[in-house]
């Protein structure tokens, strides 16, 4: 039970990372995603992990999500077909002046794997923990 218990609060936090109070307004969440696929094979979990560790957690050492994803998409040529990419998609809620760390974040990994574009999506979010040693119900 306490490792149930331990794993929901561990999820709850990386969920919300950057929250350090009870209530945030006027933060965005910030949606990162990124091509597994590269000119010469495929991006390994092993890299992708190291990539997370060493950028995207020196960025947002208060936590972020990840989330594996599959992506379609078709490049500028007109002729080419819709493409399917395995992808991961990193969210982050963090405060508006945020941005500039989530394009670093971007900008390293497209260098790093050779990626001819990675999307970041900017969202308005109100984030919000719910103490749940309180009992407090709505």
């Amino acid at each position: 039970m306490n490792r149930i218990f331990f794993s929901f609060l561990l999820a709850a936090n990386v969920l919300f990372a950057g929250c350090c109070c009870t209530s945030r307004e006027n933060w965005r969440e910030y949606r990162i995603f990124c091509g597994m696929s590269q000119s010469d094979g495929a991006v390994s979990e092993a890299e992708w992990e190291q990539f997370c560790e060493d950028y995207v957690t020196a960025e947002f050492p208060d936590g972020y999500t990840t989330l594996k994803a599959t992506g379609h998409w078709k490049s500028d040529d007109a002729s080419a077909a819709t493409m399917r990419e395995d992808s991961r998609i990193i969210v982050v809620l963090a405060p508006s002046d945020a941005k500039d760390k989530v394009r670093r974040v971007a900008h390293q990994y497209r260098q790093l794997f050779n990626q001819e574009a990675v999307l970041i999506v900017t969202s308005p979010a109100e984030a919000e923990f719910v103490d749940v040693f309180s009992g407090e119900q709505p």
